[in-house]
């Protein structure tokens, strides 16, 4: 027999969690301009402009909470000179690329911090402090992050503070081995006085990490690099 102190522990449906989230976004994001994917296992919000790319995207879990991401940004003219190293075939196939709802993304909000990360949210007024504190979040940092690194003088910079700190470009840069690649275009476009060195840096990084399967991409960057022109002067 049940203590009488004994409280059921009530669940709210996956379907329900979504819904009340779907509609907190929809109602702050759409006016802003914000395409929304609910499809799928990482439903997304997305704005695409002439340049860039602005996302976000979530999971809701079994475990009654919900994955939200950082804001992403993708800079297109990085991105597409990524697809012409990578082939159009291999970033479909490795990224789901379809330029609706997945896009390449060229740095990320490294300092967001998913406070709700495993916490479970079965009632609406606990969903309804969640989006609160996820739209605080994109008024605030979020907005800064775009503002600043839609503008690729401010990414390298940011690449330089990394590594004079023993940092990591994919502190900001996102995509594995081919974040290095996005680091040393961005750097051609702004005219970087350490470009030289920004490529020696890499060189030497293809020289002592097991990464060689990217060479072939590596050594067609470093010819098509000799053909950039650079659109800043930093």
């Amino acid at each position: 027999m049940l203590n009488n102190n004994y409280k059921r522990k009530i669940i709210m449906l996956k379907s329900e969690r979504r819904k009340i989230t779907f509609r907190e976004f929809d109602s702050y994001f759409k006016p802003l301009g914000y395409k929304s994917f609910k499809t799928g296992g990482d439903p997304t919000y997305l704005m695409k402009t002439d340049t860039i790319v602005v996302k976000f995207f979530m999971n809701f879990l079994d475990a009654q909470s919900i994955d939200i991401s950082d804001m992403r940004i993708s800079i297109l003219e990085i991105e597409n000179y990524i697809i012409e190293i990578f082939g159009r075939e291999y970033i479909s196939k490795k990224y789901f690329y379809d330029e609706k709802k997945y896009f390449l993304t060229t740095v990320f909000d490294g300092t967001f911090e998913n406070i709700y990360d495993y916490k479970e949210l079965n009632t609406e007024e606990e969903i309804l402090e969640f989006t609160k504190w996820y739209i605080n979040y994109y008024e605030n940092e979020g907005k800064h992050f775009i503002e600043t690194y839609s503008y690729l003088p401010n990414i390298l910079k940011r690449m330089d503070e990394l590594m004079e700190t023993k940092g990591y470009w994919s502190d900001i840069l996102t995509g594995g081995v081919p974040h290095l690649f996005k680091g040393l275009i961005i750097s051609k476009l702004c005219n970087d006085p350490n470009f030289n060195n920004k490529v020696s840096f890499v060189d030497n990084l293809f020289a002592t990490k097991d990464i060689s399967k990217f060479l072939p991409y590596y050594e067609k960057l470093k010819e098509r690099l000799k053909t950039i022109e650079p659109i800043y002067n930093v």
